[in-house]
């Protein structure tokens, strides 16, 4: 009888690579030349498909997904944020020296209040579950890769 996994074993990006079978030292030195965004992006996608257990969107339109969402705020709206939800410490605190959020598109139409989201995510996780705790447990690697900053080397802080 194969025993269940527990995604919450999944701490380091050496975890997701014994996980989803890939040779690490092979993996880190494929992606070590690659800018700290694509090396975040790379250790993500190893890290989901660990945490995923063998399930992959079907993208067929109607299978149900989460995608790890990563809100931009600046110090005010941070302070106003947890003074009205305090304990949220989950929150993705990442603060460029130049002041730029870094994103790569954005979109308003019609009224102040409308967005577009028009690119998607190969981020998926099975379940809000599995989500939750990617947000909660790899936050610096989402960051670098929503929001590439140069020199910060956060990939190291996840490798055991």
């Amino acid at each position: 009888m194969k025993e269940k996994f527990d995604f919450r074993s999944i701490k380091t990006i050496n975890d997701a690579c014994e996980k989803a079978g890939i040779d690490f030292n092979a993996f880190m030195a494929i992606i070590d030349p690659l800018p700290e965004h694509l090396r975040a992006l790379a250790a993500m996608e190893v890290i989901i498909k660990a945490l995923n257990d063998g399930w992959e969107n079907p993208l067929d339109g109607e299978t149900w997904c989460y995608y790890p969402w990563i809100y931009v705020y600046d110090n005010i709206e941070m302070a106003e944020v947890l003074r009205e939800t305090p304990g949220r410490e989950d929150l993705i605190r990442f603060k460029r020296p130049d002041g730029s959020c870094g994103l790569a598109s954005a979109s308003s139409s019609c009224a102040w209040s409308a967005s577009s989201a028009y690119i998607g995510s190969r981020l998926a996780c099975k379940d809000r579950e599995t989500c939750l705790y990617l947000v909660q447990n790899f936050k610096d690697l989402l960051a670098m890769y929503y929001l590439p900053m140069e020199g910060s080397n956060v990939i190291e802080r996840y490798i055991r």
